[in-house]
């Protein structure tokens, strides 16, 4: 029984360490104040209460208290946290608990030497007793703010552990006659205080679970928003230096989102058309003439057809894009599945499916498929709206056109995909016309 029991709680005690390393592994740059101090000290606690109570038999009664106080101090800190989560960490909160850390750890260490095992075991129950009901309380008001499955399962987990130790409490209240020795190190007794330990380490398991999820899903969201900025930023720049409209824009994303989940919804490029990553490309989309900033005036905005020299100047509009985006990424940044379709775009939305296109010559499948997409987009929507350089065409004009370029200037199965959504590219066009 004691080499089961000793290896119970080394096995806490692993759990306990491995979910520290995972919390200070996270990758995120939050360093509040309930990560820096409260939960890496709970979780450091209760290791240290774990690890003193396999070697208890070995070290003694100063080993057995200092186990006890290290366990209050991490339920302590587990409360703290708590209610810090619950914007109601108050002066009081502070006070409380330090209060009953200090009481439980003066009467630990009195009863170490002066009381018996039930008075060591009805201490530690009333004290940890109180933790879990402050506990349940907390995050019950916790969960009419935030419904999430773990706050759910803590309260569960909570009326547990609170049940084990009531329990325990109980069974050592009769002695060894009335119960049969179960307050010893097996029995009854025992069993609940394993189940209150699987419940302590239950409860750190899903807080840091529920920590990494929200501080995880803030860091994303704030990266997002910076990102969101930056694409706004550099669209807005774009938008200034070209002579194109804002519908053009609204039209031309329109467009790409129309036969990506046309593609998608056929089994094409099934794998690279994940709604996520459809997302990715629209955002992107507007992004694809921001080379044009790098453009001198009198080639960009010129009312007339360019001379050979002044084309080959505008045709550098793409390579300056993709190196415009690309110095945007921040080394090592993660997150820029928006930035990365962007470049994409922005550098070969030019490239022609036979080679022919421009600023790399790239041919077929080396072309990436959110520029081809954007590819057939801007030709359409060049072709069916007047420039300074043509008069504008037919909706029909344009589908043939586009048709004739099949495996030419354009994917087939991108143009296949076009033929089935022509109907929806000419609703999208008369949507967003730039007619007044």
């Amino acid at each position: 029984m004691q080499l089961a029991n000793q290896t119970f709680y080394i096995a806490i005690f692993i759990v306990l360490v491995g979910l520290m390393a995972r919390f200070l592994a996270s990758k995120d740059d939050d360093r509040a104040h309930f990560k820096s101090i409260y939960w890496p000290a709970g979780l450091s606690f209760l290791a240290v209460s774990m690890l003193g109570y396999a070697i208890a038999p070995w070290g003694g009664k100063g080993v057995l208290a200092l186990a006890n106080i290290f366990l209050v101090a991490g339920a302590a800190n587990i409360s703290l946290l708590f209610c810090y989560w619950n914007k109601s960490l108050t002066q009081s909160n502070k006070v409380l608990a330090i209060v009953l850390f200090a009481t439980a750890s003066v009467a630990d260490i009195s009863l170490q030497f002066f009381g018996t095992p039930q008075d060591r075991i009805h201490l530690m129950n009333i004290v940890l007793g109180i933790f879990c009901i402050w506990q349940i309380a907390v995050l019950s008001q916790l969960h009419k703010k935030d419904g999430a499955y773990q706050i759910k399962l803590l309260i569960m987990v909570e009326v547990i552990q609170f049940g084990a130790r009531v329990s325990r409490s109980l069974l050592t209240l009769g002695e060894s006659e009335l119960f049969g020795g179960f307050y010893q190190e097996g029995g009854w007794a025992f069993a609940m205080r394993i189940v209150s330990i699987l419940a302590l380490a239950t409860i750190c398991i899903l807080i840091t679970n529920y920590y990494l999820e929200k501080v995880l899903h803030e860091y994303r969201r704030s990266s997002w928003a910076i990102e969101d900025g930056m694409l706004n930023s550099l669209n807005a720049l774009s938008m200034v230096r070209d002579n194109e409209t804002g519908n053009h824009i609204l039209r031309t994303k329109n467009y790409v989102r129309a036969l990506a989940e046309r593609l998608k919804a056929t089994g094409v490029y099934e794998d690279q058309l994940s709604e996520k990553a459809i997302d990715y490309i629209v955002k992107a989309a507007p992004l694809h003439d921001i080379g044009k900033v790098g453009i001198p005036d009198t080639i960009l905005k010129k009312p007339g057809s360019l001379t050979d020299e002044e084309w080959q100047i505008m045709k550098t509009h793409a390579g300056l894009g993709r190196d415009v985006l690309t110095a945007a990424k921040l080394k090592d940044a993660k997150h820029t599945h928006v930035l990365d379709a962007a470049i994409q775009i922005a550098g070969c939305h030019h490239e022609a499916w036979d080679g022919s296109g421009y600023p790399q010559g790239l041919k077929g499948e080396e072309i990436p498929l959110a520029a081809r997409l954007m590819s057939l987009a801007d030709t359409y929507d060049a072709l069916v709206n007047e420039r300074v350089y043509k008069k504008e065409w037919s909706h029909d004009e344009a589908c043939a056109e586009i048709t004739s370029l099949k495996g030419k200037r354009f994917d087939p199965l991108v143009v296949e995909a076009f033929i089935q959504e022509k109907e929806n590219f000419l609703r999208i066009s008369e949507m967003y016309s730039d007619a007044p």
